[in-house]
């Protein structure tokens, strides 16, 4: 009698495809943390071409901010949603950078980047020196830049940095 032993049984392929399955699953959940670290990534470099723009543009002083907040972004969206831009920033960094846009993703509630004095910035320690800051999010597990300061919070983590310290 002679059988046929070209053909995969049910259960070899069953098994085949199942790790498949797990490691497909392993592979994309990577991906993403992989996205997050990029999108962190990204935030954290153009807060940094914003401070080197602030600082190529300055002549003896920064811009006279009149408006609370502006934003320095194309949007600022979410919770800063009423923070617009500001003519005057926008005119001072101009000759050295395009408005930046905040990447795409992630669940923050917030994105941009706004520009604040302490002087109007309520409750801030009254340690923290006189100066323009900009302020801006990362995703949960991100890490601001040396030298700022920063808030974590379970959705979110805030990047406080001052511009005229390179």
């Amino acid at each position: 009698m002679r059988h046929n032993t070209r053909g995969f049984t049910l259960i070899e392929l069953l098994v085949v495809i199942s790790i498949i399955g797990l490691l497909s699953s392993v592979v994309i959940a990577s991906l993403n943390s992989a996205r997050i670290d990029a999108r962190n990534t990204a935030r954290n470099s153009i807060a940094i071409q914003l401070r080197n723009a602030f600082n190529l543009a300055y002549n003896g002083s920064y811009p006279n901010v009149a408006v609370y907040y502006p934003c320095l972004t194309t949007v600022c969206s979410g919770g800063w949603s009423p923070h617009v831009g500001n003519a005057t920033v926008d005119a001072y960094l101009s000759p050295y950078m395009k408005k930046p846009t905040d990447p795409v993703g992630g669940a923050r509630g917030y994105g941009g980047y706004i520009l604040f004095t302490p002087s109007n910035w309520v409750g801030l320690p009254p340690t923290w020196p006189a100066a323009y800051y900009i302020d801006y999010l990362l995703e949960p597990g991100g890490e601001c830049p040396t030298g700022s300061y920063y808030d974590a919070t379970a959705n979110y983590v805030q990047c406080i940095f001052r511009v005229d310290i390179l």
